[in-house]
């Protein structure tokens, strides 16, 4: 078995990364957009978004990531998730017009998605330059 040197690039997952890539994030929007109707969601979607993400910064680790970027858009989709159910409740759109109760599942399904993706992207981020590994992580 060869031994992983740090520093060294690695042709073969980085092929792999980048046809798996579009792939994957397809597949995380079709989990997250057909929540409402098969299992899945926001967060089994938001989860996969994550991992793609997780898998293009280990293969291709960059210095312009930043962690403090994510996060403010983070804050700006979880006002979206807290506002957006309270406007709707309050004057009663959904409850009038059943129609709507669709796209109002499927709204905080994204949001909850990209809400969680942005989380754990956030977190693993975190954790990679806590540990010391930052900019340097190659396998």
């Amino acid at each position: 078995m060869p031994d992983i040197v740090p520093g060294e690039e690695s042709i073969i997952l980085q092929m792999i990364v980048a046809l798996l890539y579009p792939f994957m994030l397809l597949f995380g929007f079709y989990v997250i957009i057909n929540g409402h109707y098969t299992p899945g969601g926001g967060f089994q979607g938001g989860s996969v978004l994550a991992s793609l993400f997780v898998a293009r910064y280990v293969i291709y680790p960059v210095e312009d990531t930043d962690s403090e970027v994510l996060h403010a858009i983070q804050r700006v989709f979880l006002s979206l998730i807290l506002v957006a159910p309270m406007v709707l409740l309050f004057t009663g759109i959904v409850t009038r017009n059943p129609e709507l109760r669709t796209l109002y599942l499927t709204t905080m399904d994204i949001l909850i998605g990209v809400q969680v993706g942005l989380g754990l992207g956030v977190a693993i981020l975190r954790f990679a330059f806590f540990e010391g590994v930052g900019k340097t992580w190659h396998l």
